[in-house]
């Protein structure tokens, strides 16, 4: 996974960056310096904000896609967000406990486990998503990723043409994808499945009740909501882990 290039970048900056970051994702339009100081990031005038965006768009943080629009962050941008990111993802309590829910319900049904994870991705994120376990590969949500205005027609083909040919990356992906590492985010052109690849993928080993490895993953526009999504991709492969530990042991107790 690519590392981002700090040198360069203050504080302030960087929280700017984030506030950019956050709005586009939230939004899918340009950000302005007025839209950040109306939504209180800082306390800091609007003529502040502005020059520090010019600096941050010098350095190839963020960029103006037309004359007096916003910014838009680039990858590289987006990257140095994710980084900032990824010791702090964390979600809610109540989003913690309904996750164990589903997923010790789930852990009690081995059929359909790969189809039955896939939706409870794309229902906690809104993104597609997919599972390959060694004898399943799933995927949901395509078609609710291709009404997202966020999302090109052109990367929602190439997002289609993945899906359509995931069975040819699943043995890679499954000896890439080791369950004790972190997820690891890929975007933009940092995606290396096609030329035209320029959205964003979160992919995370886990490991399955049977003590064999599966993969999981989500797919979106680069504006996904990168806070939520990591905590939710790593906490379902931490939590899946942990039950199927469980699980085990009730069959041993049960012997």
């Amino acid at each position: 996974m690519a590392k981002a290039q700090n040198k360069g970048i203050t504080p302030r900056q960087a929280k700017i960056l984030a506030a950019i970051v956050k709005e586009n994702c939230d939004t899918g339009e340009p950000v302005g310096s007025l839209q950040i100081v109306e939504h209180g990031y800082f306390d800091l005038s609007g003529p502040t904000i502005r020059n520090e965006m010019q600096v941050l768009e010098k350095l190839g943080y963020i960029y103006q896609p037309h004359t007096s629009a916003g910014r838009v962050p680039t990858d590289k941008g987006f990257r140095y967000f994710v980084n900032q990111l990824m010791d702090k993802v964390k979600l809610t309590l109540k989003e913690r406990d309904m996750l164990k829910l589903e997923l010790l319900k789930l852990q009690a049904v081995h059929a359909e486990m790969g189809r039955r994870l896939t939706k409870l991705l794309t229902e906690h994120s809104k993104q597609a998503s997919f599972a390959i376990f060694p004898e399943e590969v799933s995927t949901m949500g395509i078609s609710k990723l291709m009404e997202n205005p966020a999302l090109p027609a052109e990367d929602a083909r190439e997002i289609a043409n993945f899906f359509d040919n995931i069975d040819e990356y699943a043995e890679k992906m499954l000896k890439d994808y080791a369950p004790d590492k972190e997820p690891q985010t890929f975007i933009g052109r940092e995606l290396t499945l096609s030329k035209k690849s320029d959205y964003s993928m979160i992919v995370s080993g886990l490991r399955l009740p049977s003590g064999k490895t599966g993969v999981i993953g989500l797919v979106g526009p680069k504006s996904m909501k990168y806070d939520k999504n990591l905590g939710l991709v790593k906490y379902i492969a931490k939590l899946f882990g942990g039950a199927a530990v469980v699980l085990l042991l009730i069959q041993v107790v049960n012997l």
